[in-house]
């Protein structure tokens, strides 16, 4: 599989492990706040009906008047009974009050129009008959008005509960009748709406808050195994090439080094015309070399020795090594150390930090004409040591500057685009940085390696 192929399946991957987290989650937070809201409701009404049935029970058993469920004829009982229902009319947000005996018969209701009626089909009723507390709650719709003992019922609010209290002496589980309440409790249910909408709220808040850091979670992992895979087909390119280049340089260094040595002889005893070619083939044969040094360095950088060294000192031998090629070039070079210290430590392997800064310099040297200048720079911050080699020649051209470090980019007709991607390399195993710089629309350019300081 391809590199872009490879990016475009894991980018699928996310893309999909979005969309199904979101959905799992949003079925998730609206089962949880459906449940949530529900038990929410139930409990308020639960907690509310059974105030009122102790209210009730309280009210029929202080006076004797519980006793008017088992003697209706005794006068003296349908007296208190009378006073105690005076109470119950009382109860807040009540709509219909309808008192059942045993036999399921009204006893009394604040709808005179049935009292005295049976309603043998009301599971309600069974289930208080059988000493249960019964709360129903619903809007008023027509599923609640086929209830023969819903007509008539006015309530000006569209929610309503429908409680039915068993009544019973104290200490008996034995009862005696039930007492059913219409109420519309406004208060109680904004309470209870509040309540709900808490509970919605948090669960789309918390849903949101989950499925945000899942994929925040998520998406860090898939940027780092994008740059992990990255990084992995790199090391393979440049294992590849470094094994590569290895058995190229053990196969040309000796028919270059014989073609170079009889170069060398034309030299001395040709005439003018082979001197000449005599010398560009020596060029020829040291272009070769550095190539071959480039690509042969890629399969030790992870095999660098580090040693605390001072990297100023190397500056100064790169330079010096350099000073054939400069003249020849016409370009004058120099190194500037930091006045403060003359000793400047990095941990680094000295071959290959020689290796990138020689690399750096020949750039230099290549870009800035006859008459030019290019400094080296040493110096130290604050835990930081900073190496600089800059020139006052062609520069970066905009369009190139993000590609400088690239494998294989070069804006050399006789490059091979691997120095920089090797001096990046090579100072990034060290613990370093590099980068280019510069000016807008100007010329010069300078590349800047910065090391933790030892």
């Amino acid at each position: 599989m391809s590199m872009l192929a490879w990016r475009e399946h894991q980018s699928n991957l996310l893309l999909r492990f979005g969309v199904a987290s979101l959905v799992v989650i949003i079925l998730i937070a609206v089962g949880n706040g459906a449940l949530l809201s529900g038990y929410v409701g139930r409990i308020m009404l639960d907690r509310e009906a059974r105030v009122t049935m102790e209210f009730v029970q309280n009210v029929l058993r202080s006076d004797g008047s519980i006793g008017y469920f088992a003697d209706a004829r005794n006068a003296e009982l349908e007296r208190r009974f009378r006073g105690s229902i005076e109470h119950l009319v009382a109860i807040p947000d009540t709509h219909r009050i309808n008192i059942y005996a045993l036999d399921r018969s009204v006893l009394w209701s604040t709808d005179q129009a049935i009292i005295g009626k049976h309603f043998v089909a009301n599971a309600e009723l069974d289930e208080a008959l059988g000493g249960k507390l019964v709360v129903e709650s619903g809007t008023i719709a027509a599923a609640y008005r086929e209830k023969p003992e819903h007509m008539g019922l006015n309530v000006s609010s569209d929610y309503f509960v429908e409680t039915y209290i068993p009544i019973t002496y104290a200490g008996s589980s034995q009862v005696q009748g039930v007492v059913e309440l219409y109420k519309a409790p406004v208060a109680l249910t904004e309470l209870i709406r509040q309540g709900q909408r808490s509970v919605w709220l948090s669960a789309c808040l918390g849903a949101l808050m989950l499925y945000l850091t899942l994929f925040w979670i998520v998406r860090k992992a898939h940027r780092r195994i994008l740059q992990q895979h990255t990084r992995l087909r790199r090391g393979e390119t440049m294992a590849a090439l470094g094994e590569l280049a290895a058995s190229v340089a053990h196969n040309i260094r000796n028919p270059l080094a014989s073609i170079r040595s009889t170069a060398e002889l034309a030299l001395e005893l040709g005439t003018l015309s082979d001197a000449v070619a005599a010398g560009d083939i020596t060029q020829s044969v040291d272009r070769i070399e550095g190539w071959l040094r480039d690509m042969v360095s890629f399969g030790y950088v992870d095999a660098a020795h580090q040693q605390s060294v001072d990297a100023g000192t190397i500056m100064q031998e790169c330079f010096a090594a350099a000073a054939g090629e400069l003249a020849r070039a016409g370009v004058h070079g120099d190194v500037v150390k930091d006045a403060q210290s003359d000793v400047h430590l990095v941990l680094a392997d000295s071959q290959l930090l020689a290796h990138v800064l020689h690399s750096l310099l020949g750039n230099a040297i290549e870009a800035t004409g006859r008459g030019g200048r290019i400094i080296g720079q040493v110096s130290a911050g604050v835990g930081r040591v900073r190496l600089s080699i800059s020139d006052n020649g062609r520069g970066i051209a905009p369009a190139d500057a993000g590609k400088l470090f690239s494998l294989f980019f070069t804006t050399k007709p006789k490059g091979m685009g691997i120095g920089l991607v090797l001096a990046k390399r090579v100072i990034e195993s060290f613990g370093g940085s590099i980068r280019a710089e510069s000016p807008a629309g100007g010329t010069g350019a300078s590349f800047i390696i910065e090391f933790p300081e030892v």
